[in-house]
């Protein structure tokens, strides 16, 4: 069956908008954005929902360079179109159930209680906890006193008395709704932060800032009623803020190694969110960081996102490749101050590049005629070595032309 990919990429302000009654929910230009992100699972004909027009030839480009021909639409089918879709969102919410409802299509959500529950803070929180897994000093508060009594707790069981400590809200993702805190001292911006999610009802978490040495991103696809299913492994690729910028999709046999621990942990996150009602695609973020005396440790249940995740569809690429091959899946700030639009430059340092590597334009340069903030790319090279080299140059290319550019 044909599918019909609706990217509602605000998922978690989904959530906290129907669970707290905050203010929240549709952000168009997000969603369309990363609306073309589904290529990565989408196989020939399915249709991606992409709330805005694009060039017609960005579809051909995809096809001729071995990915599947897709529809990238903005329109909603007929419901008699509709009862030949299978449904597919991100994350299943509220207001994404009415629409496939309403629609016709072919779907099979799970309760939307499992839902709000497994992706909430409070559940991951409740595993590390009771499975001894939680960074030291971590918990959480439910008001202003609380949050205070948190970090000055924080502070005097760490070493330097200025350490960095975050603040997360229940429902969040990548950078986002967190904020940044640093010894004692909580900001007003802070406090008007924490104050507006508190009159929601929502706890917040409070954790120690850890120097991260590695993450990546566990994907499971948990059934109704067999065992849950282990997808892979993709490999987490982050700025210095902690803003995801891509996947690399191929790992090897020893890396897979190492983080098998991390994986056990994620099976068992796998069983709990199946037994709480859930069932659908999972992934687990997990980390790898260095402690204040320079050793390793791990943090294997980071985050917990029951839907979609990057890292999934990164994992969807690897059916394009060739046994030898590697490949990453990068993300990448665009401003139409660079002056030059995005796959044409891509282009010009394919060119230049060596031959054992190939770039794919996996968005498109403009959406409704404005140039798209965020691009992706499909990085194939022909070892892991190789792969490196070309993810290091190319990232580097980028920052240069932002750096001529102002």
């Amino acid at each position: 069956m044909r599918r019909f990919f609706l990217g509602n990429f605000d998922f978690e302000h989904q959530l906290a908008s129907e669970v707290y009654a905050a203010s929240g929910g549709a952000t168009p230009a997000l969603n369309a954005i990363f609306a073309s992100c589904w290529i990565g699972l989408a196989e020939e004909d399915d249709l991606l929902f992409l709330p805005g027009s694009v060039a017609p030839d960005f579809v051909s480009q995809l096809s001729e360079a071995g990915l599947p021909r897709v529809e990238l639409t903005n329109q909603w089918p007929t419901r008699e179109q509709a009862a030949e879709l299978e449904f597919v969102p991100w994350g299943w919410s509220g207001a994404v159930k009415r629409i496939a409802a309403d629609n016709g299509f072919q779907f099979e959500s799970p309760d939307l209680s499992a839902v709000q529950a497994v992706n909430a803070r409070t559940f991951s929180f409740a595993c590390e906890q009771e499975w001894g897994l939680a960074l030291p000093g971590s918990c959480q508060v439910h008001d202003l006193a609380e949050l205070e009594t948190a970090v000055r707790q924080l502070q005097q069981q760490e070493a330097d008395p200025e350490n960095t400590w975050v603040v997360k809200a229940n429902f969040s993702m990548s950078a986002r709704e967190r904020m940044l805190g640093r010894g004692m001292q909580i900001t007003e911006q802070m406090r008007g932060w924490v104050a507006k999610r508190f009159a929601q009802g929502q706890p917040l978490f409070v954790e120690p800032w850890v120097k991260r040495t590695a993450e990546v991103g566990l994907q499971f696809f948990i059934p109704k009623e067999d065992e849950p299913q282990w997808m892979g492994l993709a490999l987490l690729l982050s700025d210095e803020r902690g803003q995801y910028r891509g996947s690399r999709i191929t790992v090897d046999v020893e890396t897979l190694r190492e983080w098998q621990p991390a994986i056990e942990v994620g099976q068992r996150v796998a069983l709990r969110a199946q037994a709480a009602g859930y069932f659908g695609p999972l992934g687990i973020d997990a980390m790898q960081f260095s402690d204040e005396h320079g050793e390793q440790r791990w943090r294997p249940i980071q985050d917990v996102n029951a839907r979609y995740t990057m890292g999934r569809l990164a994992r969807g690429f690897s059916r394009f490749l060739q046994p030898h091959q590697a490949a990453s899946w990068l993300h990448f700030p665009w401003k139409e101050s660079y002056g030059i639009c995005f796959s044409n430059w891509l282009r010009c340092v394919s060119e230049q590049g060596g031959s054992g590597t190939r770039l794919i334009a996996t968005s498109p340069d403009q959406i409704d005629g404005q140039t798209v903030r965020l691009v992706t790319v499909l990085l194939i090279s022909e070892t892991a070595d190789q792969l490196c080299q070309a993810e290091t140059e190319l990232m580097r290319a980028v920052s240069e032309l932002a750096e001529t550019t102002g």
